[in-house]
Protein backbone atom coordinates (compact mmCIF):
# COMPACT_ATOMS: atom_id res chain seq x y z
CA UNK A 1 0.00 0.00 0.00
CA UNK A 2 1.41 3.39 -1.00
CA UNK A 3 1.14 6.18 1.54
CA UNK A 4 0.94 9.62 -0.04
CA UNK A 5 1.33 12.76 2.02
CA UNK A 6 0.43 16.13 0.46
CA UNK A 7 3.34 18.47 -0.11
CA UNK A 8 1.59 21.24 1.81
CA UNK A 9 1.38 18.99 4.87
CA UNK A 10 5.10 18.25 4.71
CA UNK A 11 5.83 21.96 4.33
CA UNK A 12 3.66 22.77 7.34
CA UNK A 13 5.44 20.07 9.35
CA UNK A 14 8.85 21.45 8.37
CA UNK A 15 7.98 25.06 9.19
CA UNK A 16 6.36 24.07 12.47
CA UNK A 17 9.43 22.07 13.44
CA UNK A 18 11.68 25.03 12.55
CA UNK A 19 9.79 27.42 14.85
CA UNK A 20 9.65 24.86 17.66
CA UNK A 21 13.37 24.12 17.33
CA UNK A 22 14.26 27.82 17.54
CA UNK A 23 12.05 28.16 20.59
CA UNK A 24 13.45 25.12 22.41
CA UNK A 25 17.04 26.17 21.81
CA UNK A 26 16.56 29.46 23.69
CA UNK A 27 13.58 29.18 26.06
CA UNK A 28 14.06 27.78 29.55
CA UNK A 29 13.82 25.14 30.87
CA UNK A 30 14.26 23.41 27.50
CA UNK A 31 17.52 25.19 26.61
CA UNK A 32 19.49 23.34 29.26
CA UNK A 33 22.51 21.35 28.10
CA UNK A 34 21.27 18.50 30.27
CA UNK A 35 18.69 17.75 27.56
CA UNK A 36 20.45 16.09 24.61
CA UNK A 37 20.12 17.61 21.16
CA UNK A 38 18.29 14.55 19.72
CA UNK A 39 15.71 14.83 22.49
CA UNK A 40 15.18 18.52 21.71
CA UNK A 41 14.79 17.67 18.02
CA UNK A 42 12.27 14.95 18.79
CA UNK A 43 10.35 17.31 21.06
CA UNK A 44 10.31 19.99 18.35
CA UNK A 45 8.95 17.47 15.86
CA UNK A 46 6.32 16.33 18.37
CA UNK A 47 5.20 19.93 18.92
CA UNK A 48 4.99 20.45 15.16
CA UNK A 49 2.85 17.33 14.76
CA UNK A 50 0.56 18.40 17.61
CA UNK A 51 0.14 21.88 16.09
CA UNK A 52 -0.04 20.73 12.49
CA UNK A 53 -3.63 21.91 12.02
CA UNK A 54 -2.79 25.46 13.11
CA UNK A 55 0.32 25.58 10.94
CA UNK A 56 -1.28 24.07 7.84
CA UNK A 57 -4.09 26.62 7.89
CA UNK A 58 -1.72 29.42 6.85
CA UNK A 59 0.69 27.52 4.58
CA UNK A 60 0.58 28.30 0.88
CA UNK A 61 1.90 26.42 -2.10
CA UNK A 62 5.25 24.73 -1.46
CA UNK A 63 8.07 26.23 -3.50
CA UNK A 64 11.83 26.41 -3.04
CA UNK A 65 11.70 30.10 -2.07
CA UNK A 66 8.92 29.55 0.44
CA UNK A 67 10.82 26.60 1.91
CA UNK A 68 14.10 28.45 2.52
CA UNK A 69 12.75 31.86 3.52
CA UNK A 70 9.96 30.35 5.57
CA UNK A 71 12.28 28.03 7.51
CA UNK A 72 14.69 30.86 8.37
CA UNK A 73 11.83 33.14 9.37
CA UNK A 74 10.24 30.49 11.57
CA UNK A 75 13.52 29.77 13.34
CA UNK A 76 13.94 33.51 13.98
CA UNK A 77 10.40 33.82 15.34
CA UNK A 78 10.83 30.79 17.59
CA UNK A 79 14.16 32.07 18.90
CA UNK A 80 12.65 35.52 19.54
CA UNK A 81 9.78 34.03 21.53
CA UNK A 82 12.20 31.88 23.48
CA UNK A 83 14.48 34.84 24.20
CA UNK A 84 11.62 36.79 25.75
CA UNK A 85 10.94 33.86 28.08
CA UNK A 86 14.66 33.54 28.81
CA UNK A 87 15.00 37.21 29.77
CA UNK A 88 12.10 37.03 32.22
CA UNK A 89 13.23 33.72 33.70
CA UNK A 90 16.76 35.06 34.23
CA UNK A 91 15.43 37.40 36.94
CA UNK A 92 15.66 34.59 39.51
CA UNK A 93 19.34 33.94 38.82
CA UNK A 94 20.13 37.65 38.74
CA UNK A 95 18.56 37.96 42.19
CA UNK A 96 21.02 35.34 43.42
CA UNK A 97 23.87 37.15 41.67
CA UNK A 98 22.88 40.35 43.46
CA UNK A 99 22.97 38.56 46.82
CA UNK A 100 26.32 37.08 45.85
CA UNK A 101 27.71 40.52 45.04
CA UNK A 102 26.60 42.14 48.29
CA UNK A 103 27.49 39.09 50.42
CA UNK A 104 31.03 38.67 49.17
CA UNK A 105 30.63 35.33 47.37
CA UNK A 106 31.34 36.86 43.97
CA UNK A 107 35.06 36.99 44.79
CA UNK A 108 35.28 33.33 43.78
CA UNK A 109 32.89 32.61 40.87
CA UNK A 110 32.22 29.00 39.95
CA UNK A 111 32.38 27.55 36.46
CA UNK A 112 29.09 26.16 35.27
CA UNK A 113 29.78 23.34 32.79
CA UNK A 114 26.15 23.24 31.64
CA UNK A 115 25.90 26.92 30.72
CA UNK A 116 29.60 27.09 29.71
CA UNK A 117 29.99 30.28 31.75
CA UNK A 118 31.15 31.36 35.20
CA UNK A 119 28.29 32.01 37.57
CA UNK A 120 27.88 32.81 41.23
CA UNK A 121 27.11 30.06 43.71
CA UNK A 122 23.91 31.58 45.08
CA UNK A 123 22.78 32.61 41.60
CA UNK A 124 23.18 29.03 40.42
CA UNK A 125 21.27 27.82 43.50
CA UNK A 126 18.38 30.17 42.74
CA UNK A 127 18.39 29.03 39.11
CA UNK A 128 18.16 25.35 40.08
CA UNK A 129 15.40 26.09 42.59
CA UNK A 130 13.48 28.03 39.93
CA UNK A 131 13.77 25.10 37.50
CA UNK A 132 12.50 22.71 40.16
CA UNK A 133 9.56 24.97 40.99
CA UNK A 134 8.81 25.40 37.29
CA UNK A 135 8.44 21.67 36.71
CA UNK A 136 6.62 20.91 39.96
CA UNK A 137 4.09 23.71 39.45
CA UNK A 138 3.44 22.90 35.79
CA UNK A 139 4.86 26.20 34.58
CA UNK A 140 6.65 24.48 31.70
CA UNK A 141 3.27 23.40 30.36
CA UNK A 142 2.08 27.02 30.45
CA UNK A 143 5.16 28.04 28.46
CA UNK A 144 4.45 25.36 25.85
CA UNK A 145 0.81 26.46 25.73
CA UNK A 146 1.89 30.05 25.20
CA UNK A 147 4.10 28.94 22.33
CA UNK A 148 1.20 27.03 20.77
CA UNK A 149 -1.07 30.06 21.10
CA UNK A 150 1.51 32.25 19.35
CA UNK A 151 0.43 30.77 16.00
CA UNK A 152 -2.85 32.69 16.30
CA UNK A 153 -1.11 36.07 16.27
CA UNK A 154 1.95 34.98 14.27
CA UNK A 155 0.80 32.59 11.55
CA UNK A 156 3.33 30.94 9.29
CA UNK A 157 4.47 33.33 6.57
CA UNK A 158 3.43 36.45 8.50
CA UNK A 159 6.94 37.83 8.99
CA UNK A 160 8.85 38.85 12.09
CA UNK A 161 7.21 41.68 14.12
CA UNK A 162 10.43 43.58 14.83
CA UNK A 163 8.80 46.65 16.39
CA UNK A 164 6.66 44.59 18.75
CA UNK A 165 9.63 42.40 19.60
CA UNK A 166 11.81 45.41 20.48
CA UNK A 167 9.09 46.83 22.72
CA UNK A 168 8.56 43.43 24.37
CA UNK A 169 12.28 43.06 25.06
CA UNK A 170 12.49 46.48 26.68
CA UNK A 171 9.52 45.61 28.88
CA UNK A 172 10.97 42.19 29.67
CA UNK A 173 14.33 43.62 30.72
CA UNK A 174 12.68 46.19 32.99
CA UNK A 175 10.49 43.52 34.58
CA UNK A 176 13.52 41.26 34.98
CA UNK A 177 15.47 43.84 36.98
CA UNK A 178 12.40 44.74 39.03
CA UNK A 179 11.71 41.08 39.89
CA UNK A 180 15.37 40.51 40.78
CA UNK A 181 15.30 43.47 43.17
CA UNK A 182 12.06 42.24 44.74
CA UNK A 183 13.47 38.77 45.35
CA UNK A 184 16.87 39.89 46.63
CA UNK A 185 15.59 43.01 48.40
CA UNK A 186 15.40 41.62 51.97
CA UNK A 187 18.90 40.14 51.83
CA UNK A 188 20.40 43.23 50.23
CA UNK A 189 18.84 45.42 52.95
CA UNK A 190 20.24 43.20 55.72
CA UNK A 191 23.71 43.19 54.19
CA UNK A 192 23.57 46.97 53.72
CA UNK A 193 22.77 47.37 57.41
CA UNK A 194 25.70 45.08 58.19
CA UNK A 195 27.99 47.33 56.14
CA UNK A 196 26.71 50.39 58.03
CA UNK A 197 27.29 48.64 61.35
CA UNK A 198 30.84 47.71 60.35
CA UNK A 199 31.49 51.31 59.29
CA UNK A 200 30.29 52.59 62.67
CA UNK A 201 32.42 49.97 64.41
CA UNK A 202 35.51 51.12 62.54
CA UNK A 203 34.87 54.66 63.74
CA UNK A 204 34.30 53.57 67.34
CA UNK A 205 37.28 51.20 67.46
CA UNK A 206 39.85 52.16 64.82
CA UNK A 207 42.27 49.55 66.12
CA UNK A 208 40.04 46.75 64.89
CA UNK A 209 40.73 45.37 61.43
CA UNK A 210 37.23 45.78 60.00
CA UNK A 211 38.24 44.52 56.57
CA UNK A 212 39.44 41.24 58.06
CA UNK A 213 36.21 40.84 60.02
CA UNK A 214 33.84 42.15 57.38
CA UNK A 215 34.07 39.42 54.74
CA UNK A 216 33.65 36.42 57.09
CA UNK A 217 30.86 38.21 58.94
CA UNK A 218 28.93 39.04 55.77
CA UNK A 219 29.39 35.52 54.38
CA UNK A 220 28.12 34.01 57.66
CA UNK A 221 25.19 36.43 57.70
CA UNK A 222 24.34 35.59 54.07
CA UNK A 223 24.35 31.85 54.73
CA UNK A 224 22.31 32.27 57.93
CA UNK A 225 19.62 34.44 56.33
CA UNK A 226 19.60 33.00 52.81
CA UNK A 227 16.28 31.29 53.45
CA UNK A 228 14.57 34.69 53.53
CA UNK A 229 14.54 34.76 49.72
CA UNK A 230 13.22 31.23 49.22
CA UNK A 231 9.57 31.96 50.19
CA UNK A 232 9.54 34.75 47.61
CA UNK A 233 10.50 32.49 44.71
CA UNK A 234 7.16 30.68 44.03
CA UNK A 235 5.07 33.85 43.75
CA UNK A 236 7.74 35.65 41.74
CA UNK A 237 8.17 32.69 39.40
CA UNK A 238 4.42 32.41 38.82
CA UNK A 239 4.27 36.10 37.93
CA UNK A 240 7.25 35.78 35.58
CA UNK A 241 5.75 32.76 33.80
CA UNK A 242 2.43 34.57 33.37
CA UNK A 243 4.22 37.61 31.97
CA UNK A 244 6.21 35.41 29.57
CA UNK A 245 3.08 33.67 28.30
CA UNK A 246 1.27 37.00 27.98
CA UNK A 247 4.18 38.40 25.98
CA UNK A 248 4.22 35.43 23.59
CA UNK A 249 0.52 35.61 22.82
CA UNK A 250 0.54 39.40 22.43
CA UNK A 251 2.59 39.43 19.20
CA UNK A 252 0.66 40.18 16.03
CA UNK A 253 2.10 40.03 12.55
CA UNK A 254 1.48 42.89 10.20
Amino acid sequence: MDLEVPASTLLALLLGTARAAGFLLVAPPFNSRVIPAPVKGAFALALAVALLDRVAASVGEPTAGVLVVGAVTEVAIGAALGFVVHVLFAAVQYAGDLIDLTGGFSLQPAYDPLAMTTSSSIGRLHHLLALTLLFTSGGHLLIVRGFATSYEGLPVGGGVPTEQLAQALVTAFSMMFLAALQIAGPMVAVLLLADIALGLLSKAAPALNVFALGFPLKIMLTLALLGLTFPLLPAALDALVEDAVRAMVSFRSG
